[in-house]
């Protein structure tokens, strides 16, 4: 959509609140780190001394650098609450997504009736809530197939649609977990198991822009667990739990506390709060309750193998600058984030004229809903042709007739202009704004 209209902007530019990106750069010791490595093979002196620093061209264990390893299980363990887990380092968290996707989601459920069942009935099945992150619904449509692939989920899950996905709904971005039980009981088999094989949460969300308390990932824990289904916690906003509604009262020293269950597996990201997403890092974290037999083990064994095929291991040179970028702390990336408060206000306020806005209180993003019957895609195109500034249509996210807007990608000083923008824009469009 931006390219289309860039002429027209070429002097004043287009303001972005498009894509989930943050303002500042990766922290100084993660370059430096970068140029400690890479003097390392510039000098051959230096390289001797430098052990594995000096050999980053090379391939490095499946699961990832081990310094990495060794400082991700300590901030695993101090920072979110997990006992000593597994960890598998990905070429960004979508990369740890698909993982999940192809090791735990049977092409067939082995456990169908083969005689009584439909071939669309013996698909395994992952659920994911609306509105949602489109690469979640494009890796399990690229992976499992099915219809309309490219992000956008049928919301018709009935038994005669052939996709791997169920998509549910959410109330304020609260995902309902009523509909999940009924799902989840629908999808029972006589033996024991479930047709659906994995329940994915992003928290803080993406596109929701909303961070949901610590009961309510408890009660969505206990209800997965009791169906014997995977839950994946997508913790990617992590330090965008802006009024840290995950705060757990019984551990409040735990900055941004998980569950230590075997039946869930985080994924984390170095893209956001240390704003290192060209560096393509991210990681997995398993449970290793009950030892080699524990579900968390076995999946990480089985996991290793899907990782070995697809990256065979992250960039060596990416995962020490994310060694690095740890050093900086939690506390730089706290700081980091503060700068966004001005421009999460101004873009409340600008579309506060919407019927209903949510989000707002964690990851970087705030979701708004249109006037009846308007396409938000156009909507979104009118924004960029006339107004300067770029939004994502809904639609993308499955959730048509409303718009994602991320106040993260700008500094506070454009975020203020880039809001100016988008409130005159959806005053105009929305034929709100006042007679001159």
């Amino acid at each position: 959509i931006i390219s289309q209209h860039e002429d027209i902007w070429k002097d004043d530019g287009i303001f972005s609140l498009a894509q989930g990106v943050v303002h500042w750069k990766p922290p100084k010791t993660a370059y430096e780190a970068l140029a400690n490595a890479a003097q390392a093979n510039l000098d051959e002196n230096m390289a001797t001394a430098a052990g594995d620093g000096a050999i980053i061209h090379t391939y490095c264990p499946d699961e990832g650098y081990p310094p990495l390893i060794a400082s991700l299980k300590d901030k695993l363990e101090q920072q979110n609450g997990l006992q000593s887990p597994h960890v598998m380092v990905t070429s960004g968290a979508n990369q740890a997504y698909v993982n999940c996707v192809i090791t735990l989601m049977d092409e067939v459920d082995n456990d169908s009736n083969h005689e009584k069942e439909s071939p669309q009935e013996m698909i395994s099945k992952c659920v994911v809530f609306e509105p949602y992150y489109f690469n979640h619904v494009m890796a399990i449509q690229g992976v499992r197939g099915g219809n309309n692939c490219g992000g956008i989920a049928s919301t018709d899950d009935s038994k005669s649609h052939a996709e791997g996905l169920l998509v549910g709904p959410t109330q304020q971005g609260k995902p309902d977990l009523t509909w999940l039980r009924s799902r989840l009981e629908e999808y029972k088999k006589p033996s024991g198991s479930n047709g659906i094989r994995m329940v994915t949460l992003v928290n803080p969300g993406n596109p929701t822009g909303v961070s949901l308390s610590h009961a309510f990932l408890k009660e969505i824990a206990q209800l997965t667990k009791e169906y014997g289904v995977w839950l994946i916690m997508d913790c990617t906003y992590e330090h965008f739990d802006i009024h840290r509604n995950n705060r757990d009262v019984e551990n409040p020293n735990i900055p941004y506390p998980c569950l230590d269950q075997e039946h869930i597996i985080h994924i984390f990201s170095f893209s956001k709060g240390y704003a290192m997403a060209g560096f393509r890092t991210g990681y997995l974290a398993f449970s290793s309750k009950n030892g080699s037999e524990g579900k968390g083990t076995l999946a990480y064994e089985q996991m290793l193998k899907t990782q070995d095929t697809i990256a065979i291991c992250t960039s060596r040179i990416s995962q020490m600058a994310a060694l690095g970028a740890l050093q900086a702390g939690r506390e730089w990336v706290n700081d980091q984030v503060k700068t966004l408060e001005v421009g999460r206000n101004a873009i409340l306020q600008a579309m506060s004229s919407l019927e209903e806005i949510i989000g707002g209180s964690g990851a970087m993003y705030v979701m708004g809903k249109l006037p009846d019957s308007t396409d938000d895609k156009q909507f979104a195109s009118s924004l960029v042709e006339h107004f300067g500034v770029a939004v994502i249509p809904g639609s993308f996210c499955g959730y048509p007739g409303w718009i994602r807007v991320c106040y993260s990608n700008l500094p506070p000083e454009l975020c203020l202009e880039a809001a100016s923008r988008l409130k005159r824009g959806i005053l105009e469009l929305t034929k709100k704004l006042p007679d001159s």
